[in-house]
């Protein structure tokens, strides 16, 4: 199981679904999923051409928008309403802040039995959990150099805390992270299985430390072959009135 394959087995069943890609960078994922329509945001695309007819190939109708998804919000209202969300992968600016900010204008216009999912949810180590501004700034910190011989370093940054942080201020919705693929989050409309309390002050004190100490708590940590039962539940639909 990754991101992918969770991306593809939560459209999977689907009558023309929509599918929305935040922080499609070079299209790992993006030319890889299948949907009726696929909408692509990132503020600098590295797509090949390659990877841009692989990606058209498996969908009738592909979006492309070079931007920052807080701008493609703002100014995409019109465009999102009519078509609304099926399935989103959310994988862009890797802090928490930023990950709370898209999911929240993702359930905008993600459908009642719709799928958002999250990557680099779990860290496994507190250097690729590094919280920073931007990849660069994460680099930055890194000393990090583009030579031949020095891989480029992996970075999930915090993104684990918008897990914490949605987990104690939303009673909408279904949250877990599949131990794979350095953390898939999966999140739905549905009643929490489980909720966390933890203050806005207190989330943003958290660090690495905290979260190795008690990850299967915060994260409703869960195996990979959790993601059928996932989809397979009823209750997404709430009456919040």
């Amino acid at each position: 199981m990754n991101r992918i394959k969770a991306v593809q087995q939560a459209l999977e069943g689907r009558l023309k679904p929509v599918y929305l890609e935040i922080g499609v960078s070079g299209g790992a994922a993006f030319r890889r999923i299948t949907a009726a329509e696929k909408i692509a945001v990132d503020p600098a695309f590295t797509l090949s051409a390659r990877s841009r007819r692989l990606a058209d190939a498996k969908a009738r109708a592909t979006h492309y928008f070079e931007t920052t998804s807080d701008d493609f919000f703002a100014s995409e209202t019109a465009f999102l309403e009519q078509r609304g969300i099926d399935v989103a992968l959310i994988d862009g600016l890797h802090t928490y802040q930023q990950v709370v900010r898209d999911v929240e204008n993702t359930l905008r216009y993600l459908r009642d039995d719709g799928v958002i999912v999250l990557h680099d949810c779990n860290p496994a180590n507190a250097s690729i959990a590094c919280p920073a501004t931007s990849h660069a700034d994460f680099l930055a910190q890194n000393h990090w150099r583009p030579l031949p011989w020095v891989r480029r370093p992996l970075w999930s940054g915090d993104v684990w805390k918008a897990i914490v942080q949605l987990r104690s201020t939303r009673h909408d919705l279904r949250i877990a992270v599949l131990d794979c693929d350095f953390g898939v989050g999966i999140a739905r409309k549905g009643f929490p299985e489980s909720r966390l309390s933890y203050s806005a002050a207190q989330i943003k004190a958290l660090n690495y430390a905290d979260l190795a100490a008690d990850r299967d708590r915060l994260l409703n940590l869960k195996p990979p072959a959790y993601l059928g039962e996932f989809l397979e539940q009823s209750d997404n639909a709430l009456d919040l009135r």
